[in-house]
């Protein structure tokens, strides 16, 4: 299910690349926000479409009324790592479409 339309967009980023990232930031010992991530956000309906491809299914999302007020959903994000990178050279290597692989091979087989 997706709420509203699925034209809401999230910045993706793959669980190694923040493990990687909090790794760094206790080396450094930082202090303060920082927000690792790609800097490139795809929409929800985009993201269906790819797990589509790569799984080789064609299931159209179920869309429904977005039960959180639209005064404090946050319809758009993506992250800005430059503070991130400034402090620590991080930067993510695992591109989207490339995670995505990754987590779909555990379905590669079926159940």
């Amino acid at each position: 299910m997706l709420y509203g339309d699925g034209t809401q967009t999230r910045d993706f980023t793959h669980v190694d690349d923040i493990v990687r990232g909090l790794e760094l930031a206790a080396t450094h010992e930082l202090d303060g926000v920082y927000n690792p991530g790609t800097g490139e956000s795809y929409e929800f309906n985009t993201v269906v479409e790819m797990l589509n491809d790569e799984l080789g299914t064609d299931i159209d999302p179920e869309y429904v009324e977005n039960p959180i007020p639209e005064s404090v959903y946050v319809s758009d994000t993506c992250a800005d790592a430059e503070k991130m990178a400034d402090a620590t050279r991080w930067e993510p290597k695992i591109s989207f479409s490339e995670g995505l692989r990754r987590v779909c091979r555990a379905y590669e087989d079926g159940p």
